[in-house]
C-alpha cells in the first residue's frame, strides 16, 4: 500500500511542479533537470507572447532559409500548451503520419503485462532496455528543448529589432 501512496504522492508532486512553472512561480531545479530546460522553454514562449503583441507582423520579417517567423510563433506555442497540457485535442501528427495509434493506456498495459518484444529477456533485462531508453531520450527531449528556447528567444530579438523597440 506503501508502494502506491509513493507513486501517487510523486505524481502529483509532479503535477504541482508543472502548474508552477505555468504559472511562473519561483521553482528551483538543477540546472541539468529536464523541468529546468522545460521552465526556461515556457518561460520564453511566453516572453515572447508578451513581446509580439502583433503577430501578423512577424509576416514582414526576413526568412532565414525555410523558417517562416509566423508559422514559428505559431507552432512554439502550440507546442507550449501541448507540453503544459497533454493536448488531449491535439492530434499527434509527424510528418503527415500518425506517431502512433495505440492509446497512453494500451501502450502502458502492454508495458506493464511485460512484453519487451524479445522472447526469453527477463524483467530485469527488460527494465534495464527500459531505462537506457528513458535516458537518451530524455538527452535529446533536453537537447530539443534547448533549441526551441533559442528559437523563441531570436523570433522575440527580430521581432523587437522589426518593431523598433528596446532590445
Amino acid at each position: 500500500m506503501s508502494f502506491n501512496t509513493d507513486i501517487s504522492t510523486k505524481l502529483e508532486n509532479s503535477r504541482n511542479t508543472l502548474r508552477k512553472i505555468a504559472r511562473h512561480d519561483d521553482t528551483e531545479f538543477s540546472k541539468q533537470s529536464i523541468l529546468n530546460d522545460m521552465e526556461k522553454f515556457v518561460k520564453m514562449v511566453n516572453t515572447m507572447d508578451e513581446t509580439v503583441l502583433v503577430p501578423s507582423r512577424l509576416m514582414n520579417l526576413q526568412q532565414e532559409g525555410d523558417d517562416d517567423p509566423f508559422s514559428l510563433f505559431a507552432m512554439l506555442n502550440d507546442l507550449k500548451t501541448e507540453l503544459l497540457w497533454a493536448g488531449a485535442d491535439v492530434e499527434h501528427v509527424e510528418r503527415g503520419r500518425r506517431v502512433s495509434d495505440m492509446s497512453d493506456t494500451e501502450s502502458d498495459a502492454s508495458s506493464a503485462a511485460g512484453d519487451s518484444g524479445i522472447e526469453g529477456e527477463d524483467e530485469r533485462e527488460s527494465a534495464a532496455r527500459a531505462a537506457a531508453n528513458c535516458r537518451r531520450h530524455l538527452r535529446g527531449l533536453r537537447r530539443c528543448l534547448r533549441h526551441l528556447t533559442a528559437a523563441a528567444a531570436h523570433l522575440t530579438r527580430s521581432y523587437q529589432e522589426e518593431v523598433g523597440a528596446p532590445v
